[in-house]
């Protein structure tokens, strides 16, 4: 007997490469360690990178097995746009499979983030 989970799909992969961004300098961060002796070490500056796309939670969850909840995203690029992740479907194998797609500002989909029919048959 095979163990009922919730598996989560996600976004498919056009969309997870739509939301990812450019990396983008946030700050650099700079270190000095002090020893007990008192001896001071001033470690080479290294910078921080952040996707130029703020991810946050939307608000919104989409349910799982056993009353599991899971945040939903929503994704500011740096024009303004704003995307939501938005439950496409859910089919059951062993438990639900959530299929996760993009929607804009107006709750239009995004027809490239959508999975195709074969995807979803095929998990």
């Amino acid at each position: 007997m095979g163990i009922r989970c919730d598996q989560l799909m996600g976004l498919n992969e056009w969309a997870s490469d739509f939301i990812k961004g450019e990396l983008v300098l946030v700050w650099v961060e700079e270190v000095t360690r002090v020893y007990p002796d008192g001896r001071r070490e001033k470690i080479e500056p290294r910078p921080i990178y952040q996707s130029s796309i703020k991810k946050e939670e939307s608000g919104e969850f989409y349910l799982g097995m056993f009353d599991n909840t899971y945040p939903l995203h929503k994704y500011t690029f740096p024009d303004g746009r704003i995307y939501f992740e938005v439950l496409q479907v859910e089919r059951w194998s062993s438990g639900p499979v959530h299929f996760l797609a993009l929607q804009d500002e107006n709750r239009n989909w995004i027809p490239e983030s959508l999975w195709t029919e074969e995807d979803i048959a095929a998990a």
